[in-house]
């Protein structure tokens, strides 16, 4: 029987089209979005905004196999992923995936 901590969902960012740091963001967040969604052995991240920056640095000291999804391609939602570490990292594993042109 799979145990509580089996499936976690974590939200990296939630914030609209722009990204906004400092103190009065801090209660909510001020990245835009990124999901982090694990179960069992398998890591799913819902879109690579600049919540991703910040997945990645919690990701720095272990082996990454995970599926990137794109909910669509505004910048908002991308704007992370040049700054995702585990992508550069070849002993890493990541499947990107966006069902749009």
């Amino acid at each position: 029987m799979p145990e509580a901590d089996d499936f976690l969902v974590r939200f990296w960012g939630v914030r609209g089209s722009i990204a906004c740091p400092g103190p009065n963001y801090a209660r909510y967040g001020g990245n835009t979005s990124c999901l982090e969604v694990r179960c069992g052995p398998n890591l799913l991240i819902l879109d690579g905004g600049t919540g991703l920056r910040a997945l990645g640095e919690s990701l720095r000291n272990e082996a990454v196999d995970a599926d990137l999804y794109f909910t669509h391609s505004h910048f908002d939602h991308i704007a992370g992923l040049p700054f995702f570490k585990a992508l550069f990292k070849p002993e890493n594993r990541l499947r990107l995936w966006a069902g749009h042109l």
